[in-house]
């Protein structure tokens, strides 16, 4: 549970980063939990436009994460369903530490990584294209540095905009009532934020997957023969990317990329 110093903690680097009314809003999600961009409108008392842009900006550097609550009806008249906002308090935290990860990545790899990387920090979220855009060297040494980060598992692939999010069932809460009655060890329930976390994550195969951009062939088609991936079992992890592009779930042309805290925090436990 998140105290009271921590959330302070929180609001001041994020007014710090994005200004008063950003953390305005950041600071309803963090007292009040999960709310619809109606309830944050009404107790933050901001315009809608306000809050909109405030979550827009929250959104892209990790700090609040969208998801759907799907909440079947009680007496079997459908599902209900609703766009809600959660602040991600363990995300916000960790912008102190970004000086920390720019050095760790100087030691570990090289200054064009760390160059990769510090916009990645700045910007939350940018696709391939963008980091080439921004970089002063070529093509090619932007994608190396790109590769060895990859490697390194310090970026990763954004997480699904609004993952569908199921409260738990009569019969499962029963379960866990009477598990609880007859004394049974229960593992510490996950919190809202984690659910949500993991419900949002890519699966293994795709988040440190990158096959590189396909280039059209003398038929107007495209040409996967150029397509790779950085990481080990390329077959199995491509018939993943293929199968979840084809439900919808990832569009190749709009792979946005961010730091992986966790990864960042796991090298300074073992320091």
């Amino acid at each position: 549970m998140v105290t009271q110093y921590g959330i302070k903690y929180a609001v001041n680097l994020i007014t710090a980063h994005f200004g008063d009314l950003v953390a305005k809003v950041c600071e309803c999600l963090l007292r009040r939990g999960p709310l619809t961009l109606q309830a944050i409108v009404r107790s933050t008392e901001l315009t809608s436009s306000q809050v909109k842009n405030s979550l827009l900006v929250l959104i892209q550097h990790n700090c609040v994460q969208a998801f759907i609550l799907d909440q079947t009806g009680e007496h079997g008249d459908g599902a209900k369903q609703s766009t809600q906002y959660i602040a991600l308090f363990d995300n916000i935290i960790q912008r102190w530490r970004f000086p920390k990860f720019l050095t760790m990545v100087s030691k570990k790899l090289d200054k064009q990584c760390v160059e990769l990387l510090e916009g990645l920090l700045q910007h939350g979220r940018l696709t391939l294209k963008q980091m080439f855009d921004r970089a002063k060297s070529g093509d090619d040494v932007v994608q190396e540095a790109f590769v060895k980060l990859l490697n390194a598992h310090f970026i990763e692939r954004c997480p699904a905009s609004e993952p569908v999010l199921t409260n738990p069932t009569k019969e499962e809460e029963a379960a866990r009532k009477r598990a609880a009655k007859s004394g049974k060890i229960l593992e510490v329930q996950e919190t809202l934020e984690q659910r949500v976390v993991e419900a949002a994550m890519p699966t293994e195969a795709l988040r440190f997957l990158f096959a590189t951009e396909t280039e059209p062939t003398a038929d107007g088609g495209k040409d996967k023969s150029n397509s790779s991936s950085v990481t080990p079992g390329e077959k199995r992890k491509h018939d993943a990317l293929e199968s979840e592009a084809e439900s919808g779930a990832t569009d190749e042309q709009v792979v946005l990329w961010r730091a992986n805290f966790d990864e960042f925090i796991r090298h300074l436990r073992h320091k």
